[in-house]
Parts: structure tokens; sequence; C-alpha cells
């Protein structure tokens, strides 16, 4: 094929096609198979200039030949096969993909509109075959006699963000596959401490601080189950309620409040008071009685610029509350709060214990 410098402007090859257009404008098509593009049909006259004068990739296929014709966009695309595939057949040009594409042009050039969002293919743009995504639509061109004629191609390329993905999910993968290990070695941690302290501690007196250590422990796995199914970024407040309160039957407590997202700090905090407050409930309060409850209520208020997380423990149906004459180390963790630094007020009433936990939301959320 000889190159020749005329420009017609009878050509279908508009002059803001950039340089995919000058290229076609300077191809001498009298030796084409093609011929002369003053006599193209007119479809594939109007598909050629729609594809050239578009901004996005876009690329026409035309006869039994399937030749080629695409825009400066696309041309990005095919790295070193351009300027050369410029009105080829495509499958000189494709070679090394051709038993994947054929499957696809088969299936337009019977009538068929064709979508693939991230497609895998194995392009040589380089001189080396490697692996690309893409997200394209192949779209019948009729003649002027009604048949198939040519292929419309629309296509993005979607390598770096289906790459990006890839990675993100396997990084994920591995991250949870880490967390699960985490979690499985802190509750061997745990059993071994609760072992070491039933052990130690056999023969002291009170038993029932022992067995209150171990339930603490417990309290704690339980927390740590939470966290772990966001791999200890993040904990569902909600979630945490449920966990802590498990093993006090779920039926003697009613939950409410909205979607709020705690840190693994205040994840802990709020497991071990809520334990101390459900044990102290069940030995002391509402849980003692058949038909007392504990309604547990989470709302999120707006204090000037700061939004404060406010939650309240409501026992009722039980015996009137009374201030303990003694105050130990469960007294200790409830007044911890949301964060650990306090923000607790306890009502002792006729019908009932209230407690009240404030925090700035910023603070619960925070790692």
């Amino acid at each position: 094929m000889t190159i020749a410098a005329v420009h017609d402007p009878r050509l279908p090859f508009p002059a803001s096609g950039g340089d995919c257009a000058a290229t076609l404008r300077a191809i001498d098509w009298t030796a084409h198979p093609l011929g002369d593009p003053i006599g193209w049909p007119a479809p594939l006259k109007t598909a050629v200039q729609i594809v050239l004068s578009s901004a996005f990739p876009m690329m026409v296929h035309w006869g039994a030949e399937l030749f080629t014709f695409y825009n400066d966009a696309y041309a990005r695309i095919l790295g070193r096969k351009h300027p050369g595939m410029l009105g080829q057949p495509a499958r000189v040009w494709w070679s090394e993909m051709w038993d994947q594409l054929t499957p696809i042009f088969d299936r337009v050039l019977a009538g068929e509109t064709v979508f693939i969002e991230n497609g895998r293919y194995t392009p040589d743009r380089d001189g080396v075959s490697k692996e690309a995504f893409f997200t394209h639509s192949h779209s019948p061109l009729w003649d002027a006699d009604g048949r198939v004629a040519g292929i419309f191609l629309v296509v993005t390329e979607t390598t770096s963000e289906v790459v990006a993905r890839r990675d993100r999910d396997a990084a994920t993968e591995q991250q949870m596959l880490l967390n699960e290990e985490l979690a499985h070695r802190i509750k061997n941690t745990m059993s071994v401490v609760q072992a070491i302290a039933h052990q130690t501690l056999d023969k002291v007196e009170d038993q029932e601080a022992v067995t209150a250590f171990g339930k603490r422990l417990s309290a704690l796995a339980a927390a740590n189950d939470v966290l772990t199914r966001d791999q200890w970024s993040t904990a569902k407040l909600g979630d945490v309620a449920i966990g802590a309160l498990a093993t006090f039957g779920e039926d003697r407590f009613v939950l409410s409040g909205p979607d709020v997202v705690i840190g693994p700090r205040a994840t802990l905090s709020l497991s071990l008071m809520l334990h101390e407050l459900a044990t102290n409930a069940a030995k002391y309060g509402a849980l003692t009685a058949p038909a007392g409850r504990v309604a547990v209520d989470w709302v999120v208020r707006r204090e000037g610029d700061t939004e404060i997380l406010d939650l309240c423990w409501t026992e009722r149906g039980g015996p009137p509350a009374a201030e303990p004459t003694r105050k130990g180390f469960g007294s200790r963790l409830i007044h911890m709060g949301l964060t650990g630094s306090g923000g607790v007020e306890l009502r002792y009433e006729a019908q009932g214990l209230t407690v009240t936990a404030t925090a700035p939301l910023y603070q619960v959320q925070e790692a």
C-alpha cells in the first residue's frame, strides 16, 4: 500500500479526526479492497465519521475481512499495533486473541448486540502478550439491503480498576485471615489466663471473685469476636451489646438505637460495662424477678458543633434499686463508661436502676 498526500474533503475522514483521520486520508485507497472512500457505502461512511469525531475509544470493522477503523482514543489502547492496523483485517492484528474474539464477532454478525464488562484478554501491545481488561459493546452495522455488514465497537480499558480491586480483595482476604488467626490466639491466651487464674486462686475463699474474673474474660472474648468481624477497626454498637448480654438471656433485654459504629477501645469498654451491669442485675436487680426486663437505648444528639452519644440502661420489673455500700472493681468498670474515661451517671430508683453513659461521638469512634 502506498501513501499519498492528497486531502479530499469528500472523504469520510473529518479534519477534526486527529492523527487517525490524517493517516486514513493519506492512504492510497485505490490499492485497497474497499476502493475509493468516496464510493463507500453510506453506513460505512457514517460509522467511520462518528468514530473519528469521538473522543471516546471506538472502532469499526467492515466487510467479510473486517477491515478496521478506529480513532485516536482507541489508538492509545493499541500500543505498537497503531497505525499499522488502520484499514487492515482484524484477524491479522488480533491473531493472539482471535480464538477469543471470533465467538463475539460471530454473534454480532448474526445481528446480536454483545456487551461485556471487564472482559479479560491478553493483547500484544508492546511485543509481549499481557493480561488486560476491557468493558466493551459490539453492535451490528447494516448495509443498505438490511444485511449485517460490519461491527461498531465502543470500548474502555478497565485494567487498572480491575487489578486494583483484585489486589484490594486479596489484601482484604489476607487481613481477614490474619485477624482470624489473631482472634484465635487471643482466645487461646484468654483460656490460658483463665486456667492459670483458676489454678492459682483455687484455694481463695472468695470464689465469687474468681468466677467474676472468668466472666469478665468471657466478655472481652465476645467483644474480640465482634471486632474481628470488621478486622479490628470498628464494630456496630448494637452487635457489641448483643455479644455482651448474650449469656444473660436475650428475651430479658430490649435494645433500641440507630446504627452507630464505635472504635476498638469503646468496644472493649462498653462490653465490660454492660457485662457488669447485667451481672449486677442478675444478682440484685431486674433480672432477679421473672418479669424483670432491661432496656438498653442509645441516641446521637448534637451539642453545639459536637455530636454526643447517650446510652441508657434502664431496669424495670425488679426490686427497688439500692446504692451498694461497698464499691469494688466491677463498680469501677461501670464508671469507666463508653471510652474508659467516665461520663456515667447512676440513679437508684424505686422502679429500678437507671444508668446513663455519655461521650462525644468522635471519642467513641476513635481507634
